[in-house]
């Protein structure tokens, strides 16, 4: 396994921005796609999101939207990560490459 290149401000720079921007698209995704919003409403339907529901009190609507949001917001936020640092060292790998 080879080192990965050092870090510098400008790569950190370009990382953070790229995982808000795929945040973000992942989340718009959501909005205009019936595909992720249909496994959005069936994951938020399972005895397991009734029991999130309960630990975190949420008794209402609006607080279980809030606790949806929430969770699809840091779901999509890891898979972002996971995307930038994938891409991330399979650059850092070409160009070692070369």
């Amino acid at each position: 396994m080879m080192p990965n290149p050092p870090a510098t401000v400008a790569r950190t720079v370009c990382k953070t921005v790229a995982v808000l921007v795929l945040t973000g698209l992942f989340m718009l995704s959501l909005r205009f796609s019936a595909t992720v919003a249909g496994m959005v409403d069936r994951v938020a339907g399972t005895g397991m999101w009734l029991a999130l529901y309960r630990l975190a009190g949420a008794n209402d609507a609006t607080a279980q939207e809030q606790l949806i949001v929430m969770a699809v917001a840091l779901v999509c936020c890891l898979l972002a990560i996971g995307v930038v640092e994938v891409a991330d060292r399979l650059i850092s790998r070409r160009h070692t490459a070369s």
